[in-house]
């Protein structure tokens, strides 16, 4: 038995309201809509009668164009004479969204091309979906790539771009606060030994149990860092050369007294060389041209027997 008309609406009307999509139809003459659904209360705030008296665009902070890679929309013109030139079959855009008691909404818009009888775009019909909670995880997901890019998922230390980005802040810093800063380069002695007598699993297990050592030795202000396979930089703010070298004393003598172990439980007998750099605030150097001179002081102390930590020769700390 065929269904009449009026009871083809209400039944789309039931389906409707359960539904938490909006469904409408937007004429381009106007540039407003002959139908939307109710459910666009629950979606704004703002009933059918209220959206098709108003312009919903006076609603919309922000546009992103979803088939333009999230592209930002600053004006709708250009777009819409595409879509009336039939350039564009899918449109499909994310809007930040004012919603009636004044929240901040995403709402997803997908719509096609509407003809008339003569095949002549006269508008678009489409969906509309609260998209919040995605684009919310979106963002957290996002956040935390960005935090995983600068921390070694190895050590927990920084990673390189941060070890900069902090060291160039410490060096602007200290020309206001008149105060120093310091830089520790250290690696651990015979580490390629170990990965190749013990594997991969235990040269990974000691660099992560030498960073645990470290940690013990540091302030909360100060940065530890991973460089490279086998180079941690520390960056040490509000310390003089010999305040470093100390540091620095310390840390050896720490990873000396700890008992490393291989995977097989096998003792390993680990130590570690450290250089020590140091900038004042009225003979300023650069990020890089600091971490070059601690650089140099490791190497110095890599090949002077090791296990020893390697500052300025004028110095006399000892």
């Amino acid at each position: 038995m065929a269904l009449d008309e009026q009871t083809l609406k209400n039944e789309l009307e039931l389906l409707q309201g359960y539904s938490s999509d909006v469904m409408y139809r937007l004429r381009y003459e106007t540039m407003r809509y002959d139908y939307i659904s109710p459910s666009i209360e629950k979606l704004i705030g703002f009933s059918a009668d209220e959206v098709m008296e108003m312009n919903l665009r006076s609603l919309i902070e922000e546009t992103r164009l979803v088939t333009d890679g999230l592209r930002p929309v600053e004006s709708f013109e250009p777009l819409e004479d595409s879509r009336k030139r039939r350039e564009v079959l899918k449109w499909q855009a994310d809007y930040r969204m004012r919603t009636k008691d004044g929240r901040r909404i995403w709402v997803s818009d997908v719509s096609y091309p509407w003809f008339d009888s003569h095949g002549a775009i006269i508008g678009s019909v489409g969906t509309l979906r609260d998209i919040s909670e995605r684009v919310e995880a979106e963002a957290q997901a996002m956040e935390a790539v960005a935090r995983s890019r600068q921390v070694d998922p190895l050590t927990r230390f920084a990673s390189r771009a941060a070890f900069f980005e902090r060291l160039e802040e410490e060096l602007k810093r200290i020309k206001r606060s008149r105060m120093d800063v310091a830089v520790l380069a250290l690696c651990v002695d015979g580490l390629e030994d170990i990965f190749t007598a013990h594997g991969r699993l235990s040269g990974e297990r000691v660099l992560r149990e030498m960073a645990d050592q470290v940690r013990q030795c540091l302030r909360e202000t100060d940065l530890p860092a991973r460089l490279s396979d086998n180079e941690i930089a520390i960056c040490l703010p509000d310390t003089q050369a010999e305040g470093a070298f100390w540091v620095g004393e310390r840390i050896r003598e720490t990873v000396l007294r700890h008992q490393f172990t291989s995977e097989s439980g096998a003792l390993l007998n680990v130590t570690v060389s450290i250089g020590v750099a140091a900038d004042r605030f009225d003979d300023p150097q650069n990020a890089q041209e600091l971490l070059k001179t601690a650089e140099s002081r490791l190497f110095i102390a890599r090949h002077t027997g090791q296990n020893r930590v390697s500052v300025d020769e004028l110095m006399n700390l000892h």
